[in-house]
C-alpha cells in the first residue's frame, strides 16, 4: 500500500487506512464514501449527507455518518454522530447506507436552523417522500432529539394531514400557517352535481368554497391557460370562489395572497361565494 502512495497511485485521505484513487474526480459522494469506509461496521449517511441523498438539500462541506452507539467514532473527515439506528430506518440510497427520509427529518434538527428546518420539511413533503405520522413515528423511535422545538415547528403545518402536491405548494401552504389563517385541505377532487370530475384542486377550504391553485412554472404554461380558464369557469358555475398564486406571491414582501385570501377567511363561512356579500372573484389576479 506504502508503494503505491509514493508512486502516487493512490492519494491519502484524513480517514487513516482509506485512500483514493488518484485522478479520480472528487465529489462529496467520494468524501462520504471515504468515511463510510473508515467507520465500524453499521456506519451509515445520515444528517445532510443523507438529505443531500435524497435530494433534499445541498451536500455539506464535511460529510455526516452515523455509527452505533458503543462504537469508535474516531477518523478524520467527518462530522460523526452516535446513534442505535433499527432497520425501518436506514436504507439503501443511490447505492449507500443511510437513514431514511423520516430519520433523516428528525436527525437534521440538531444539526440546522429553524428555516433550514422548514425548507428540508417542505421539500420532503411536497415530492411525497414523507408524511407527518412516518416522521412523529421516526421521532417516537429516535426518542428525545437535540432541535426537537425545531422539528414541531417545521412539521406544523402538516400535523392536520395536509399532503401538498408540490415543493411549492408546500411553501404555500407554510405561508398560510404563518398567517394564521385556517388551513386547507390539499389536493382535493371536485364533481359536479351528477359526479363528474371537475377538477382536482391545489387547496379548498370546504366550509368557505374557496378554492387556492399555485400556477407553478413548470405546469402551467401557455398550453394550460386555456384549460385553466374553462375548469375556473366551472367551479365557479358550481359557487366556488376560485384565488390563484404564482411564484411572485412567496416572495417575503409580497402581501397580495394573504389580502385575498383574509377577507374571505376571515369572515365566518356563509356557502358559496355568490350567496354572500363578498366581491366576485377577479379574473386576472395579476391586476390587484
Amino acid at each position: 500500500m506504502k508503494g503505491l502512495v509514493r508512486r502516487r497511485v493512490l492519494r491519502t485521505t484524513q480517514a487513516r487506512g482509506v485512500y483514493r484513487v488518484a485522478g479520480a474526480e472528487r465529489s462529496w459522494k467520494q468524501d462520504l464514501w471515504v468515511a463510510l469506509l473508515a467507520g465500524p461496521p453499521g456506519t451509515l449517511a445520515s444528517h445532510q449527507s443523507a438529505a443531500a441523498l435524497h435530494g433534499l438539500l445541498a451536500a455539506p462541506s464535511r460529510p455526516h455518518v452515523t455509527v452505533p452507539r458503543g462504537t469508535s467514532g474516531r477518523f478524520g473527515g467527518a462530522v460523526v454522530h452516535h446513534a442505535g439506528m433499527g432497520a425501518v430506518d436506514r436504507g439503501q440510497f443511490a447505492e449507500i447506507e443511510a437513514t431514511g427520509v423520516a430519520r433523516t427529518i428528525v436527525d437534521c434538527a440538531a444539526v440546522l436552523g429553524q428555516g433550514g428546518m422548514n425548507s428540508l420539511v417542505d421539500a420532503a413533503f411536497g415530492k411525497g417522500l414523507c408524511t407527518h405520522r412516518r416522521v412523529k413515528d421516526a421521532w417516537g423511535r429516535a426518542g428525545r432529539v437535540r432541535g426537537g422545538a425545531l422539528l414541531e415547528a417545521a412539521l406544523a403545518p402538516y400535523a392536520g394531514g395536509a399532503e401538498p402536491g408540490s415543493v411549492k405548494a408546500a411553501h404555500v401552504l407554510r405561508r398560510i400557517y404563518d398567517w394564521r389563517l385556517p388551513m386547507p385541505v390539499c389536493e382535493h377532487t371536485i364533481h359536479d352535481a351528477h359526479g363528474g370530475f371537475v377538477a382536482k384542486v391545489d387547496f379548498i377550504w370546504l366550509p368557505w368554497w374557496l378554492i387556492l391553485e399555485y400556477d407553478g412554472d413548470e405546469h402551467h404554461g401557455p398550453r394550460r391557460w386555456g384549460i385553466d380558464d374553462r375548469v375556473q369557469a366551472e367551479l365557479e358555475a358550481l359557487g366556488h370562489r376560485l384565488e390563484r398564486a404564482d411564484r411572485f406571491d412567496l416572495r417575503p414582501s409580497s402581501t397580495r395572497l394573504y389580502d385575498r385570501l383574509s377577507r374571505v377567511l376571515l369572515h365566518p363561512p356563509a356557502g358559496p361565494w355568490r350567496r354572500t356579500d363578498l366581491p366576485p372573484p377577479n379574473a386576472d389576479h395579476r391586476a390587484a
